[in-house]
């Protein structure tokens, strides 16, 4: 009796089949652990920009502009603040890094009442931004009559560099795309919430006014006299 040598074109195809299926199971999770490390590097990217924001802060009194066209310096002074505009973070002024892990530029977007204010006098100020999640539930106050306390809202448009939800209606020049600029309407509401794979991957921090004020008094800059 004869014994075949090698495989058959038919048991070829059944082992490349079965090699896919397990390199397609070792490189899936492979994946879902770098862009959870790239979800990590930005939310530590975003808190390095709220304590920059509050340094600045401490220092001149009041927080920069953020960053609208035109864009020459990086700094947001090349130019007025514009009322209540989303653009990107101050990032040469504030001594951070630009873009998050996914090469996105990070956006800001401050309160105009703390745009120009002297502190400490004037910390009694209420701003108007709030925070909801995908479900749109309140994460901060919105009592009636009593105004939030968000004095400026930083974010990064996650994996795939487009805002959403609430962050998709700030009404961006040439369509939502994080890569722009600047905003063209004027919009209070943003959303934060956990990743959700396809719909929503927008990673936001956001500065209270009492974690200022805690700084400023650790700083001996409040009560004032």
């Amino acid at each position: 009796m004869k014994i075949s040598q090698g495989f058959t074109l038919i048991e070829m195809a059944i082992v490349m089949i079965i090699m896919g299926f397990l390199i397609g199971g070792l490189l899936m999770p492979l994946s879902m652990q770098m862009n959870q490390q790239k979800i990590k590097d930005t939310q530590k990217t975003l808190e390095t920009v709220k304590e920059a924001l509050i340094g600045y802060a401490i220092l001149n009194g009041n927080f920069p502009c953020p960053n609208l066209p035109p864009i020459s310096n990086g700094k947001g002074t090349d130019h007025p603040c514009v009322l209540n505009k989303e653009g990107e973070i101050p990032w040469i002024i504030l001594g951070v890094g630009r873009y998050d892990s996914w090469g996105n530029p990070i956006r800001y977007r401050l309160d105009d009442a703390y745009r120009t204010i002297n502190f400490p006098v004037s910390l009694d100020t209420s701003s108007g931004l709030k925070i909801r999640d995908i479900n749109d539930n309140p994460l901060t106050n919105e009592t009636v009559g009593v105004n939030s306390n968000v004095i400026a809202v930083i974010y990064s448009c996650g994996k795939n560099g487009r805002p959403e939800e609430e962050n998709d209606k700030h009404g961006y020049s040439g369509g939502a795309n994080c890569s722009l600029s600047f905003s063209t309407t004027t919009k209070d509401i943003f959303t934060q919430d956990s990743f959700v794979e396809n719909q929503f991957d927008d990673i936001l921090t956001w500065l209270p006014k009492n974690i200022l004020i805690n700084q400023l008094v650790l700083a001996g800059k409040w009560p004032p006299p």
